[in-house]
């Protein structure tokens, strides 16, 4: 029963060795990472989709007036 104990402790203390060398690892890549490109990224994102949502109203606008005017010459 106590060999079974030590050995149940000693992969305890591996696993949670292991834990906190990731948890390190992954905080150094954090601190390291370049916020200010994702911003920027960010930034184009949204200068796009204001982009597509101009061209999509404009082109609402033109289809609307195309059929206006069908409805107009049926309406003649």
């Amino acid at each position: 029963m106590g060999k079974k104990l030590k050995i149940i402790a000693a992969v305890g203390a591996v696993a949670a060795g292991t834990a906190a060398i990731f948890a390190l690892k992954k905080r150094k890549e954090l601190e390291d990472y370049d916020y200010e490109e994702l911003d920027d990224d960010f930034d184009d994102c949204v200068e796009d989709c204001e982009n597509c949502a101009e061209d999509a109203e404009e082109g609402v606008e033109e289809t609307l007036d195309k059929v206006e005017d069908s409805v107009e010459e049926v309406d003649e």
